[in-house]
């Protein structure tokens, strides 16, 4: 991968990085490119849009034991020109909800990411380390929380952290599609499970910069976790990710919708075996890349908040970082505490 674009003292800032990993991904994943959201069941109500005996048995038995889980129903149109993206995931017939009030945008966003990065941690975390491996030795790497603290280091200071956690809620997701060619009424599903029967979930992070203490409360360094929504949480500042000092996110972000089970285990790097998984992955990491070159050359028109480039609007403070129209009220929680 040619580096000459991206100079040798270049300045990489990791929320940034992280935003642009996720709308990359958003824009490439194979899982569900097509479907819409439907529905939401807690399991307190039966399903207006399927009937429930078709969920996966997990589901039932959850219900049976009082686990708190919820289901996401989408329906996939194979036929669709263009992808869905957030902006489109909610069904224009409306989603089904108990109570019936209307999702926000911020709702929508929660469930549009808790099925998007739906098993892709490694995956995720493999193209961040692969960016960052891809900047040359002498670049920097820029993480700031919402909290204000804030970790400057190499590219080369950046560790693997893996541990197994037990997601507080459950999730299974839906994806049905209507098949009429294969007869009247029938349909084709997939269904995709996360956290039932107590069964605890491989979880991975990176932590950036140079350890300091063995002390959590003293130790500086700094969390990257890009699938905290896939448990349905969110960053200090609002964010889909986590970018947070480790402290805060053991104390104050992770314990909000998991469990951890264990003391995390730190490892230099993350490898993906499965040839598809990896080949998926390295398309990712050249798509991150020709955007980090192209903010390296001074093309920063990208939203602050989801990382969808080519936006025009401005922060009327600072008149320097740029938002979506529908994501400049939520990126304000984060942007306030670095606006300058």
């Amino acid at each position: 991968m040619a580096l000459s674009s991206v100079p040798d003292d270049f300045m990489l800032d990791v929320h940034d990085l992280a935003a642009i990993i996720l709308y990359e991904h958003s824009r490439s994943e194979t899982l569900l490119p097509n479907s819409q959201l439907v529905e939401i069941n807690r399991g307190v109500t039966s399903p207006v849009t399927l009937p429930s005996h078709v969920f996966a048995v997990d589901w039932h038995a959850a219900q049976v034991v009082g686990q708190k889980g919820v289901a996401y129903i989408l329906k996939k149109n194979s036929d669709a020109s263009e992808r869905i993206t957030v902006d489109t995931f909610a069904s224009p017939d409306g989603v089904k909800i108990p109570g019936g009030h209307e999702l926000t945008r911020r709702e929508i966003e929660d469930v549009f990411w808790r099925c998007k990065t739906f098993n892709n941690g490694y995956v995720l975390g493999y193209v961040a380390q692969r960016v960052f491996d891809s900047l040359p030795h002498t670049a920097r790497l820029r993480a700031r929380t919402s909290a204000k603290h804030e970790v400057v280091c190499r590219p080369s200071e950046v560790t693997v952290a893996e541990i197994d956690i037990l997601a507080k809620e459950a999730s299974l997701i839906v994806d049905y599609e209507p098949r009429p060619d294969l007869g009247e009424g029938q349909l084709g599903m997939s269904q995709h499970l996360s956290g039932f029967g107590g069964e605890s979930t491989p979880w991975v992070f990176l932590l950036l910069g140079e350890p300091k203490s063995e002390d959590m409360e003293v130790d500086p360094r700094v969390v990257l976790d890009l699938v905290v929504s896939q448990i349905g949480g969110r960053g200090g500042g609002g964010e889909v990710f986590a970018l947070e000092r480790a402290f805060d996110y053991h104390r104050k972000v992770l314990p909000k919708v998991a469990n951890e089970l264990e003391k995390y285990v730190l490892s230099h790097k993350i490898i993906l075996a499965e040839d598809g998984m990896r080949i998926r992955a390295e398309q990712l990491v050249a798509a991150v890349m020709d955007r980090v070159r192209r903010i390296a050359s001074g093309e920063d028109d990208f939203c602050r908040y989801c990382g969808k480039d080519e936006v025009t609007a401005q922060c009327s403070k600072c008149k320097k970082a740029r938002f979506c129209s529908s994501c400049h009220v939520l990126g304000w929680k984060y942007h306030k505490t670095w606006c300058t």
